[in-house]
């Protein structure tokens, strides 16, 4: 006997249902397949993890095109790309990493001439690490390298779905700068 495909179910995961209904926010979807029945959640800590890492491959892959360099000095330098100049704990912060690790890696950047540290004008006390015409240069082809990762995956999405997805993804990134404020 010939097993019947099911459609898609969705039902409530954690919280009950609501009036405003947001599917992404408590939701998760069971689907039935073929002969097994699977149960595959979507659930938005496991989504956001295979995003993430997914991310992170793409951007891995996107660095060591351009030459031998680790994620961390990428991330610092086109993290600096747009920014006049960052302190050490902005850009720990801005990376998500900690200050001991990206001031040492900073410092070797300095040594290889792609950064340079001066004095904060508005606090003597702090340090401003800004990028040289040399790290400029790399920084920006690093990130033209993500970007055109990023334009072939977003080329996967159907052009009229594009815009949500733009839209989602700024949700959370802005959930993230909320979340990050809150710790400082």
């Amino acid at each position: 006997m010939e097993r019947q495909r099911s459609t898609p179910y969705t039902f409530p995961a954690r919280n009950p249902p609501r009036e405003n209904f947001r599917p992404f926010e408590n939701h998760a979807t069971i689907i039935l397949c073929g002969d097994v029945d699977m149960a595959m959640a979507s659930d938005p800590i496991r989504d956001l993890r295979r995003i993430t890492s997914a991310f992170m491959a793409m951007q891995r892959k996107a660095f060591t095109t351009q030459g031998p360099t680790a994620d961390t000095r990428a991330l610092i330098l086109t993290e600096l790309l747009p920014a006049s100049g960052l302190s050490i704990s902005d850009i720990a912060s801005r990376i998500g990493s900690d200050r001991p690790w990206v001031s040492q890696v900073v410092e070797q950047l300095r040594k290889e001439g792609l950064l340079e540290r001066t004095q904060d004008p508005e606090d003597r006390r702090r340090v401003q690490v800004r990028l040289t015409p040399q790290g400029r240069r790399l920084a920006a082809d690093l990130r033209m390298a993500l970007t055109a990762e990023i334009e072939r995956l977003f080329a996967g999405i159907p052009a009229p779905q594009r815009p949500a997805a733009h839209a989602f993804l700024r949700l959370v990134a802005e959930a993230f700068d909320r979340a990050r404020a809150q710790q400082t």
